[in-house]
């Protein structure tokens, strides 16, 4: 393991200390960001993530998008409401699986 390695995974150890930490109060609303690689039409980007919110019963509302200065990505954002720790990992799981998602947060 190289010594900058060594670093991101030190980085990321203490995030995740800080995280387990962190404590939610459900039910709780956010915003949440999705990031989407433009590979894929705009319409079918927002189609699946409406589709992952309703397949989970999480009430959801768009907000906005925004396309990145070179137009490689658009990133979605939604006011979302989850009910428990269960529905929030199970969300997330299941944005990993949208065709062209970078990210979301």
């Amino acid at each position: 393991m190289t010594e900058e390695e060594a670093r991101k995974n030190e980085k990321l150890k203490n995030i995740e200390e800080i995280a387990g930490e962190a404590k939610i109060e459900f039910p709780v609303t956010f915003n949440l960001k999705a990031v989407l690689s433009n590979n894929v039409a705009e319409s079918n980007h927002m189609l699946s993530l409406k589709q992952v919110f309703d397949n989970l019963n999480v009430t959801s509302s768009y907000i906005d998008k925004k396309r990145s200065s070179k137009g490689t990505y658009t990133s979605y954002n939604y006011k979302v409401t989850l009910v428990d720790k269960a529905q929030l990992e199970k969300l997330y799981a299941d944005l990993k699986e949208v065709p062209g998602l970078k990210f979301a947060l």
